[in-house]
């Protein structure tokens, strides 16, 4: 999915998420919204399509009862217009600091380009040293630094996130998601930042490069060298590398020995023309082409991760989402074991399991097996899951309640089992003695986990469906795993 969408599947997920109470986003909305992307998209669409489509829906529906997700929504300063401003500064700052000083004589063997290309050439060994490491599988994070800070800023969310981070029900949702926002986005951000500094560096040498040349149309400036080591013949030599890319691109050969032990430090020098149209050269060779190509590449780089952001999908929350999507009405083939359950006690099942599986449910109830009877029914193959229901009011024996466990299980396989033990009445009974109720659900603990059955205790005649629907997600989690 692309990254507008990967933004609204994280935020919708974050809402989802930390909406426990259904004060923002009730069970039945969440159900019509995967109906109606599962709709839209077709049964033949890859999960990314669906949860991206879902997530639209939901966000959609959302924003017209909290407007303050427009917002959450926004796009991020980070396209064009931070390329602009920095190229427009540092174009600035190039034409600047582009000064040769009141003499207006520059030095060959140091003029006040000398340090922009140094630099460069330390900045494309650096990354040279980088890339081989990458290659070694050396991968490292990279260091705080200029690239950090732009990329912390390219991704900055706007004032109005925040203000919608500290706002009702919209506040721990917003916290998480621009927390998980952040960390996702942060390879994508840091291209980005990448690409704007190459371009800003490219900027800058066109700026100083842009400032001789404006300064030298009002003023003359004379070009000779001076150096306590270095004769002309050596100066030659020096100045024939330096100058080698500057003398390819505008043909102006670099002058001999003989020229330049004429513009020695005793000499006036000559019209610095030349040897400007030389390091303009370099400078486009060595700094502006090379930039503007680096910055190429991190801006595709980017690009391809913004067209296929790498969401990942492995987490619980998306195989609920995902499961909801391919099994549509989830079918739940339900066991009552010696124990005639409630009316309200079954409604309530029902409404754990619809929050549960984020879909409509449809709650196969079969005949009550009776106590010692080793012969439960078999589920449907088409069955999202069995459920076992046992009372907590009931002593458990290994040998029965454990033993039904064994044999539902047999009966099948390839289907997740869980275990509910209801705890209404027993609960209700003793209520003044919470420690005959902890020691009852222990004694069930023993004998159902010894079949591999974690039971799941809960009141159905009124659950708290928020930890009633994580507990039944969190086992059955650990059951297909």
């Amino acid at each position: 999915m692309d990254e507008r969408s990967a933004r609204d599947v994280v935020l919708v997920q974050a809402i989802e998420t930390a909406d426990t109470a259904r004060t923002v986003w009730r069970d039945g909305d969440r159900i019509a919204v995967g109906q109606a992307a599962a709709q839209e998209v077709g049964e033949r669409a890859t999960p990314d399509a669906y949860l991206g489509r879902r997530a639209a829906l939901a966000l959609s529906a959302l924003e017209a009862r909290d407007p303050r997700l427009r917002a959450l929504r926004g796009r991020n300063p980070a396209g064009g217009t931070g390329v602009a401003i920095a190229s427009a500064v540092a174009f600035v700052a190039g034409v600047a600091v582009a000064h040769i000083g009141p003499t207006h004589r520059i030095n060959l063997l140091a003029p006040p380009v000398l340090v922009l290309l140094a630099w460069n050439v330390a900045v494309y060994a650096l990354l040279v040293v980088a890339l081989a490491s990458s290659w070694r599988g050396a991968h490292r994070s990279p260091p705080p630094g200029l690239r950090s800070s732009l990329a912390k800023w390219l991704g900055a969310l706007p004032r109005a996130w925040h203000r919608a981070a500290n706002a009702g029900p919209l506040a721990g949702a917003a916290t998480t998601f621009i927390a998980n926002w952040t960390r996702l986005a942060a390879p994508l951000w840091r291209r980005r930042a990448t690409c704007v500094l190459h371009v800003a560096a490219a900027a800058f040498a066109i700026g100083e490069i842009g400032g001789l040349y404006l300064r030298g149309i009002a003023l003359e400036y004379r070009a000779a060298w001076e150096s306590t080591f270095l004769d002309a013949a050596d100066v030659a030599r020096v100045l024939h590398v330096v100058l080698a890319p500057g003398a390819l691109i505008t043909g102006i050969a670099v002058p001999g020995t003989d020229a330049l032990r004429a513009l020695g430090p005793a000499s006036a020098g000559e019209n610095a023309a030349r040897w400007i149209h030389l390091y303009a050269g370099t400078i486009v060779a060595v700094v502006v082409v090379p930039r503007l190509v680096l910055a190429a590449i991190a801006w595709m780089q980017a690009q391809t991760l913004s067209r296929q952001f790498p969401l990942q999908l492995d987490a619980p929350y998306f195989g609920r989402m995902l499961r909801a999507w391919r099994a549509g009405t989830a079918q739940v083939f339900a066991v009552p074991y010696s124990y005639d359950v409630p009316a309200q006690a079954a409604a309530g099942l029902k409404a754990v399991l619809s929050r549960a599986f984020e879909s409509p449910v449809i709650l196969d109830w079969s005949a009550v097996v009776r106590y010692g009877d080793d012969a439960p029914p078999s589920p449907r193959a088409s069955a999202a899951a069995v459920v076992i229901v046992f009372s907590l009011a009931a002593t458990p024996e290994a040998e029965n309640h454990g033993a039904i466990v064994g044999r539902l299980a047999a009966r099948s396989p390839g289907i997740p089992l869980l275990a509910i033990v209801d705890t209404s009445e027993f609960e209700a009974r003793f209520r003044e003695v919470p420690q005959r109720v902890a020691e009852r659900e222990a004694a069930w603990r023993q004998v159902l986990e010894a079949r591999g059955a974690s039971p799941l205790f809960i009141a159905l005649a009124q659950p708290d469906l928020a930890a009633a629907a994580a507990s039944f997600n969190a086992a059955l989690e650990r059951t297909t795993r």
